[in-house]
């Protein structure tokens, strides 16, 4: 899929949905985020797809989300319904979407790609990963660096 619809660089600090069963991982998506974004930039975390779609469908074009990390394999399979929601939701049809999943099969990638993912993740989340696919899709300027400086 072409992801030039999504390319929009992230207003810093940026307001990230994390969609996210596993609290372990929740943290890492977290931590990494707040790392490639900014300490001040807002990561509302969906422990459920219940939770997902509930917040998915509360989204106003000024109250939506920069960007969206879905888990594909949150419990009874419900991570491509929470990512083909998002991206009908007229709200969110223009907001980055990723998905992170640990699947290995080619059917879940294609699947993703065809319900609007902007790119798939595999897990663990890394900053070095995440930052390449919102570099790749537009959404991170190349050259965009949190790493504070201090002077003397």
């Amino acid at each position: 899929m072409d992801s030039s619809d999504n390319r929009f660089p992230l207003e810093l600090p940026a307001r990230v949905l994390v969609v996210e069963d596993n609290p372990e991982h929740s943290f890492i998506a977290v931590r990494v985020l707040h790392q490639l974004l900014g300490e001040g930039s807002e990561i509302i975390v969906a422990e459920s797809a219940d939770e997902a779609l509930d917040l998915i469908h509360r989204f106003t074009e000024q109250e939506r989300p920069d960007l969206i990390l879905i888990d594909l394999r949150l419990p009874d399979n419900r991570g491509l319904e929470v990512l083909s929601a998002a991206n009908a939701h007229e709200a969110c049809t223009q907001v980055p979407t990723l998905v992170i999943t640990s699947s290995v099969y080619d059917q879940d990638v294609a699947q993703s790609y065809q319900l609007g993912a902007s790119a798939v993740l595999s897990k663990p989340l890394s900053r070095a990963n995440l930052r390449e696919e919102l570099v790749r899709i537009g959404s991170l300027a190349p050259n965009h660096s949190r790493v504070r400086t201090t002077s003397h």
